[in-house]
């Protein structure tokens, strides 16, 4: 009945606003729903259209573009760009009015802010509700939500209970956290879903097979995501099994919005947002277009971000484009998202290997928390907090010898604890060598935020 009575007054409360959010929704819906009909298309089309204008003769960045309606005639920007020309990102027509700050500490610990305008706030609401509908969740429904809560995205009390969100930040998992939160989910059986760091479900797998803790009615959970980093496959088994539902991986960040999202029953491919973005896929060291099956970097352009407009916005990111048969049409997915382009390793060969190979260490038992460094081109580093009964070293020496190269060094360290970085999130692989400017011409970023 609360959720139901949550669900009539938001929708209430935008329609004496102008329905702006269930617009936007609607053409979410409209076009995400029929990717292969004219309509959807013909949407798409418009939006860029739309915001290369609007970029070109309000903002002094693309001013000298004024006269160009070709996406590919735009020049590719990241992070660092923006940073050293802010001022010169910011549109004219919204100088003098309210916009939202949206604020990311980046997986390194160097702080981003974008702005939003009033729309473009609307349009990321409407996306997180046509993506949530998707996996059985609705307005009003309660969100128990573990991640980095800090001065920039804490709600209010009242927000909180307004918008119905449970803020578990990340940096309580201990023991008695997690039984505390798990209690706190399972007390009642009204509709919830669960949002959460891909690597703090990691340490709720491992108190529910510690404690041996078993479901003993139902939660009431209705859909659990994954945001910020690569959910590992144990991790989903276990969760799932916990919970009797499906666990979605989210690729997200903060500066735009919802980017891609798997969906119930379709396997590990992302479904791209494209009626909020424009999703290219570019070579490491060209601009051109990555091949089908080919690695390469995300780059998107935001359709709706007017006060700060983001053409051809380098993510750091990097994924393997695909397709799927569906709407009487072919249409293009990401099939894979591999990491963050810093977070490339390279075997002592100077090859490129997906840095998911590390998580081959979880299979050897004993290892709470592990962090694989690449120090050198050919020196590795793996940094274990394990436990005392931990006689694997050798073994997972020998495995890794054959991931890296014969020639490659590696070295254990020991640790009590891998610390969270300041985002709340914990970083599993780092590369400290210089292989990553030399072989690849990468800057720096975070994947799922």
């Amino acid at each position: 009945m609360l959720g139901v009575l949550r669900q009539k007054v938001f929708w209430g409360v935008d329609f004496f606003k102008g329905n702006n959010i269930k617009n936007n929704y609607l053409e979410v819906k409209d076009v995400l729903d029929d990717l292969g009909c004219q309509s959807s298309k013909e949407t798409q089309r418009v939006n860029l259209k739309a915001i290369l204008k609007h970029a070109s003769s309000t903002t002094p960045f693309y001013y000298s573009y004024k006269d160009t309606l070709e996406l590919t005639d735009y020049p590719v920007i990241n992070k660092n760009i923006i940073v050293d020309n802010y001022d010169n990102f910011k549109s004219s027509l919204y100088l003098d009015k309210t916009n939202f700050s949206a604020y990311t500490s980046g997986s390194t610990g160097t702080p981003f802010k974008v702005y939003h305008n009033l729309e473009k706030k609307q349009r990321n609401t409407a996306d997180v509700i046509y993506f949530a509908k998707l996996l059985g969740f609705d307005v009003g429904d309660k969100v128990f939500y573990i991640r980095h809560w800090d001065q920039y995205n804490s709600k209010t009390p009242f927000e909180a209970w307004k918008n119905h969100i449970y803020m578990h930040p990340v940096a309580k998992l201990s023991e008695s956290d997690i039984k505390n939160l798990l209690d706190e989910i399972e007390k009642d059986t009204i509709r919830k879903g669960i949002v959460s760091y891909a690597s703090a479900l990691d340490e709720v797998r491992d108190y529910i097979l510690k404690s041996g803790r078993r479901l003993t009615k139902d939660a009431g959970v209705k859909f659990i995501i994954t945001i910020g980093e690569k959910l590992n496959e144990d991790t989903k088994e276990v969760i799932e099994d916990y919970y009797g539902v499906k666990v979605i991986s989210r690729y997200s960040n903060v500066e735009n919005g919802i980017i891609a999202q798997q969906l119930l029953g379709d396997g590990l491919g992302f479904h791209i947002n494209w009626a909020s973005y424009y999703v290219e896929l570019l070579k490491f060291d060209s601009n051109e277009p990555a091949e089908i099956g080919e690695l390469g970097r995300i780059v998107i352009t935001d359709y709706f971000n007017r006060c700060m407009p983001m053409i051809r916005y380098d993510t750091g990111d990097i994924g393997m484009m695909g397709y799927e048969e569906g709407y009487g049409c072919e249409y293009p997915v990401l099939k894979q998202i591999e990491g963050r382009k810093m977070d490339m390793i390279f075997d002592a060969s100077g090859n490129f290997i997906s840095s998911y190979f590390v998580y081959n260490i979880l299979k050897y038992p004993h290892v709470k928390q592990y962090q694989f460094i690449q120090e050198g081109d050919k020196s590795y580093v793996f940094k274990l907090n394990v436990e005392e009964a931990f006689n694997s070293e050798k073994d997972i020496k020998e495995e890794f010898l054959n991931h890296l190269g014969p020639s490659a060094e590696i070295t254990f360290e020991y640790v009590s604890e891998i610390p969270l970085l300041s985002s709340g999130k914990r970083k599993f692989v780092i590369n400290k060598s210089d292989r990553t400017s030399k072989n690849t011409d990468l800057g720096s970023r975070l994947i799922f935020n």
